[in-house]
């Protein structure tokens, strides 16, 4: 049954307590240089982990700060480093919150890119523009007038790295995707924080509607993610009304199974690649034939052509978290 949680970022307050929970486990030892061989990288509570191309830990690429949590990463253009969400013990300044890191996948360089300015405000889904000169993240801060907590404020930011401008270009927005020509977003849409639909814009915010060219809606999704090619958006999600009826109807009920999606870059239609037990983060294959995720204690891939799933390891570290397949 799917966990349902308030969009995929959002999980890392739950992702940073558990990290605490786990905190008496001992982490992977740091292997340096893994991150410059493995198959994938996987973020979650244990750090950042390599996996072989059987999905067997190599070892966490960095050290990361102790009860932190990692997650969302972005592979750099130059496929040197990576960007990626960490979630810490509250800083004595700003209070509980997650910042936007970068580490070179050698294991060096660990430093912060964004670091959160008050508490209850969370940085997540960090995405490269194709020169590796712009970063766009997500945003969440909680709203509070006159001492009480009214909701979320969820926007995507854009921050030039040569020149340290910094720009919101979307609100009520979470979770982007960018192209890889570097011009166009998909992003989920969150409105009083209930997610509404998968939502397009130009790089810039302008222009911004709604993805679907078809009346397909939702009760749930996360993670949309362009293929390499820039043809597809992978996503996943719950209850698409075309399957159960109107919206407000059958499928409004934890017990729906979720799926993994593909819409051409038009969005123009769509088609399910198979149930995936859970809310998952799809990776893509450098070379768009397949897709990875993590759920239900295991890794997975699914060949885009003929929807065919395979596990490639299961364990008790395959329950969740977010993959990168590097090569």
């Amino acid at each position: 049954m799917a966990h349902r949680a308030p969009i995929s970022f959002a999980a890392l307050t739950a992702v940073a307590l558990l990290a605490t929970v786990c905190s008496a486990a001992a982490p992977p030892e740091v292997a340096p240089g893994i991150g410059s061989t493995a198959t994938f990288l996987l973020a979650n509570p244990s750090g950042i982990v390599g996996l072989d191309e059987a999905c067997r830990p190599l070892g966490a690429i960095a050290k990361l700060p102790a009860q932190s949590a990692p997650a969302t990463p972005s592979l750099h253009p130059d496929g040197r480093s990576i960007a990626f969400a960490l979630t810490q013990v509250p800083n004595p300044r700003t209070g509980f919150g997650s910042d936007i890191y970068s580490v070179d996948l050698d294991g060096t360089r660990l430093r912060p890119v964004v670091e959160h300015e008050a508490e209850n405000v969370f940085y997540a889904s960090p995405r490269y523009d194709p020169g590796g000169s712009v970063l766009y993240f997500h945003r969440r801060a909680a709203l509070v007038v006159n001492g009480q907590y009214t909701g979320n404020e969820d926007t995507i930011e854009r921050l030039d790295l040569k020149t340290g401008e910094r720009k919101r270009i979307l609100t009520d927005a979470a979770d982007p995707t960018l192209s890889p020509d570097g011009r166009t977003l998909v992003y989920v849409r969150v409105v009083n924080g209930q997610i509404e639909n998968l939502w397009t814009a130009n790089a810039d915010g302008t222009a911004a509607h709604q993805f679907f060219r078809t009346k397909d809606t939702f009760w749930y999704l996360q993670s949309p993610r362009f293929s390499p090619s820039g043809a597809e958006v992978a996503f996943s999600a719950a209850g698409r009304s075309s399957s159960y009826g109107a919206a407000g109807g059958r499928h409004a009920h934890l017990g729906v199974p979720s799926e993994l999606y593909l819409a051409p870059a038009d969005g123009a239609a769509l088609r399910s690649i198979g149930q995936t037990g859970d809310d998952v983060v799809p990776a893509w294959s450098p070379d768009g034939k397949r897709i990875a995720y993590v759920g239900t204690g295991a890794i997975f891939t699914v060949d885009v052509a003929s929807r065919d799933t395979k596990t490639c390891a299961q364990g008790q570290d395959f329950f969740f978290g977010d993959l990168l397949w590097l090569r």
